[in-house]
């Protein structure tokens, strides 16, 4: 029969002394750590995104798709007039302007190399919407970036830095 001093020196098992977190203190921790990434994922999202390739590249995009869109709704063929510094469109389609320093230079389905618009050169979209296949790579000194076109949709299928 155990006393009543034996009953409090009945081994209860006790956390161990080797260092082991518990439960609140690694939920709190992984918590932080999710604030932390939430404050600075967004940060860093933008900072990629504003770079001045990206918005060279949407201001291209907006005008291939003003193209495609009046081709379809008005069933004629439509163009963008290719420079090395712009894509020029008639008066209900966007002009996409280069800023100084940054070329144009392209690519068609048949060719090899990418190289400068020829004089008087066009990116067409016929009735239907369907679009010339073409490449175009807009580069300043410091950076460059590769826009390949879906021919259906004329959206940006991959941009290659």
């Amino acid at each position: 029969m155990t006393t009543p001093g034996k009953i409090n020196s009945v081994s209860i098992p006790r956390a161990s002394k080797h260092g082991a977190y518990t439960l609140f203190e690694v939920l709190l921790a992984l918590g932080i750590i999710a604030i932390l990434l939430g404050v600075t994922v967004p940060l860093i999202t933008n900072s990629w995104s504003n770079s001045p390739s990206e918005g060279i590249a949407q201001a291209i995009e907006k005008s291939a798709q003003a193209a495609h869109r009046k081709a379809i709704e008005t069933g004629e063929a439509r163009q963008l007039r290719l420079t090395e510094s712009s894509l020029i469109g008639d008066a209900d389609i966007p002009t996409a302007q280069l800023p100084k320093g940054w070329k144009l230079q392209l690519r068609r389905f048949t060719e090899n190399r990418f190289r400068k618009p020829q004089r008087d050169e066009f990116w067409g979209f016929n009735g239907a919407g369907i679009c010339d296949p073409l490449e175009l790579r807009i580069s300043s000194k410091d950076e460059s970036i590769v826009l390949k076109f879906d021919p259906l949709t004329a959206l940006i299928v991959t941009d290659e830095k």
